[in-house]
């Protein structure tokens, strides 16, 4: 029954979308909020203002999903999770019994296109944070090799930080806030000078950053969108 409601809702027009939604599954979607065409398997859903869900993403076995307002998850982008215990027969990842599969978007943060999102664990965007640019992995489950035991850790980026083009980022990882991960890098650790230039594999800090570029001030004046294609 979920699925035929998911379907409908991805193939209404977002004012149905948002009625249908609130009506038969109960979800909180704010009456400013757009539901693009975008298949939506979720247990909850929470929209603020403005929020956005573009076309073409699959989001699929959260318990929650939850976009502050002027958030936005763009389009063509993958979003799933191995749902709790509660859900199936047997839970996946037996050593990771506090895990929560939820996606959490601050105030004004954006995931642009074509990325691959696992949240079997928690991943949050703090406010104006961006997983930008095309194609990224976002990973909150491995493979302990010394234990030999699936186990899950949150993926967290604090507030204006960027994430680019093809990065990724393994399960129990934290991007600070006001840091910049160059393209193509990958994030094994949690990261700790926040206003700063990462990059590699692993990623490493290059230098500080200044604090007058503009993007760390994003929510302070008229708004500015990301360039989804910026790498």
């Amino acid at each position: 029954m979920q699925l035929l409601w998911a379907l409908l809702v991805c193939y209404l027009p977002s004012p149905l979308a948002r009625r249908v939604a609130r009506v038969a599954l109960g979800w909180d979607i704010h009456p400013t909020a757009y539901l693009g065409r975008s298949l939506i398997r979720v247990g909850h859903v929470s929209m603020g203002p403005r929020a956005i869900i573009g076309p073409r993403n699959n989001i699929r076995g959260l318990s929650e999903l939850r976009m502050a307002e002027d958030s936005n998850i763009a389009t063509r982008n993958s979003i799933t999770a191995f749902p709790k215990a509660a859900e199936l027969s047997k839970d996946v990842f037996p050593h990771s019994p506090d895990r929560e599969p939820v996606l959490v978007l601050g105030v004004g943060a954006k995931v642009t296109d074509n990325h691959e999102i696992d949240c079997s664990d928690r991943v949050e965007l703090g406010r104006h944070a961006a997983l930008a640019g095309f194609s990224s992995q976002v990973l909150t489950h491995s493979l302990n090799l010394v234990t030999d035991r699936q186990t899950t850790g949150a993926v967290v980026l604090g507030d204006h930080c960027a994430v680019m083009s093809g990065c990724i980022l393994q399960s129990g990882t934290r991007v600070p806030a006001r840091a910049i991960i160059s393209a193509g890098s990958v994030v094994t650790t949690r990261l700790t000078t926040e206003q700063a230039l990462y990059r590699g594999n692993p990623a490493e800090l290059v230098r500080e950053l200044p604090d007058h570029l503009a993007y760390f001030h994003r929510g302070e004046g008229p708004a500015e969108e990301l360039d989804a294609g910026a790498g």
